[in-house]
Order: structure tokens, then sequence, then C-alpha cells
């Protein structure tokens, strides 16, 4: 790195909170792609870093409109899509606590991890996959079920709270996989994944025009 990408790199490593990163990161680079998500037979999508604030800033408002509060407790089984990113930068935006749960569990890890978390709101998929994830969820008696695949609520930003400042806080919940006994709920702050994230960039030696992919969910904490 240059010396001007290292200090770059090193401010925003200092962000106390995922979302301070992310508009941090939005006023230096708006117009850098963030995400590229390829489809079928078709152009990929792209989202900015711009536009990952702004959107996820309209979701947040959307998501306060129907409840959603700092400190609510918001589980999502979600594919990887741009959705999904949205939806997981919108919920750090608020301060609620999230609790990602990788998509092919079923309902005695879903189960397990809706009890276990006390989620105040569920975020299915749908029907993905030739399954019923809505079903599932009202299934196991989930609180406020609502879908983010192809959709996600949005809001004016005007209506939001100031946004969390405290990045030591407990705000993530991961699961383990729970092959031989019930998953184990791995507890995360902000700056715990901010600074795994910035630990794996150094040692990847990546630069501004690298393009990396996601080889697993974005549910699990490698996302």
């Amino acid at each position: 790195m240059t010396d001007t990408a290292t200090d770059t790199a090193c401010a925003l490593g200092a962000s106390r909170t995922l979302w301070e990163l992310v508009d941090r990161r939005a006023a230096l680079t708006p117009r850098r792609p963030v995400l590229l998500q390829d489809q079928d037979g078709g152009a990929a999508r792209v989202l900015t870093f711009g536009g990952l604030r702004d959107r996820a800033e309209r979701v947040a408002a959307g998501l306060y409109g129907q409840g959603v509060r700092p400190g609510s407790v918001v589980a999502w089984q979600l594919p990887t899509r741009i959705e999904t990113v949205l939806l997981s930068v919108a919920l750090a935006r608020l301060g609620a606590v999230q609790t990602p749960v990788i998509p092919f569990y079923r309902e005695r890890e879903v189960g397990f991890a809706l009890r276990e978390s006390k989620a105040d709101f569920f975020a299915v998929p749908g029907r993905w996959r030739d399954f019923d994830h809505t079903a599932m969820a009202h299934r196991l008696g989930a609180h406020g079920v609502f879908e983010a695949y192809g959709n996600v609520p949005e809001g004016d930003p005007g209506t939001l709270p100031p946004p969390p400042s405290d990045g030591t806080a407990v705000r993530w919940i991961y699961w383990t996989s729970g092959t031989t006994s019930d998953p184990k709920g791995v507890l995360h702050t902000d700056r715990s994944l901010i600074a795994g994230g910035s630990c794996l960039a150094h040692a990847l030696r990546l630069s501004p025009d690298d393009v990396g992919s996601i080889a697993f969910p974005y549910a699990h904490i490698g996302g």
C-alpha cells in the first residue's frame, strides 16, 4: 500500500461503529462500487459506497417505521445478495442487535437461535430454493416476521434517531453449526468485527483496485 492508502485504511479501521465505517467510506469514495451481484442472463447489479449509505438510511427508516428500535433483537436468515447487506447495514444504523442465521439451517437450529436470542423480529427470504422460510418462521412462532428478499422496507431518514456511537456494545450474535449439539451464540461488537476485517485486509495486502468474492454465506461471520 502507498502511505496515503495506509493512512486511509487506518482511519477507516479506527471507526467506532460499523455505521461510522460505512459513512466515512461513503464520504471518501461515494461513486466507487462496493457490491457487485451477478444475475443470470443479465448485467451485474452494482451498488456504490454512497448508494449503500443512502439506501441503508432509507431502509433503516423503513425498519424504524415497523417498530425496530435501538437494542431490538433482529434475526435474519437471508441468502447473500445486495438486499441482505442493505438490511444489515440499516440495522447497524439503528443500533439494533443482529443475529444472522445461515440460510440452509432448518427448524432445529433456527428455532434454537430464535429462542436463545429472544428475537423481536425475523427477516426471511420467503420461498427460496424450493423451501418456504416464511412458513417455517410461523411454525416456529417467530415474532415480527417479514420478508426481505426482493424488497426491503424504506422510509424517510428524517424520522431516524441519532446513530449509535458505542462500538463496544454487543450488537451481533453469530451461531455455530450445532452439528453434534445445540448451536452456540458467539457475541460480537462492531469494534470486534471491524478489527477482524482490518486484520484480514492487511494480511491479504488488499489495494483499492482489488475485487474480492464471498465464497460463504454473508450470514457467516466471515461474510
